[in-house]
């Protein structure tokens, strides 16, 4: 008999995939108004944590590798780079035009302190035309490749793992 607690570890690929997807969906409803369009890049850029979360959970990294500051936490670089270590290469690209916007948007989104905060002063201004800005449609299609590509092999986990919880 599988416990409840087995049962959640099981299904937490499955899970933060869902949720990567809904964070993907609701990033493509948001309608920009005022020409600024950080709460989609946010979005996007939690749907990219979370997929990529999905994938190294799939993987069997521990949560506690996941979390906190000594851990991935909400570093999308520290993210995509132990995804890349643990096989994501064989399951989605990660071109290059990915990892430079990631890495732009990732210095505002790590700390929270650009989309959430706006404790940069000109985190606004910034969106006009400055290159260190994330491109967001580049972030919209990784985002997309990343659900898309990763959702069979976060099924395949759950599946797996339900099975070795209820024969162990």
């Amino acid at each position: 008999m599988v416990t409840e607690r087995e049962a959640y570890a099981c299904f937490r690929p499955g899970g933060f995939h869902i949720l990567a997807g809904e964070y993907l969906l609701g990033a493509e409803d948001v309608r920009v108004r005022f020409g600024f369009p950080l709460v989609k890049c946010f979005l996007y850029c939690r749907s990219i944590e979370l997929s990529l979360k999905a994938f190294l959970l799939a993987k069997n990294v521990p949560v506690s590798r996941l979390r906190g500051k000594k851990g991935i936490g909400h570093d999308l670089v520290k993210g995509l780079e132990e995804a890349e270590l643990q096989g994501l290469g064989d399951v989605v690209r990660a071109s290059r035009i990915y990892k430079k916007e990631l890495r732009k948007a990732n210095a505002y989104y790590a700390t929270k302190q650009g989309f959430e905060y706006m404790d940069d002063c000109d985190v606004l201004m910034k969106w006009r035309g400055v290159s260190d800005f994330p491109d967001i449609e580049v972030l919209r299609e990784f985002a997309r490749t990343l659900v898309e590509g990763l959702g069979a092999i976060c099924v395949r986990s759950v599946v797996d793992s339900i099975g070795k919880a209820r024969d162990g």
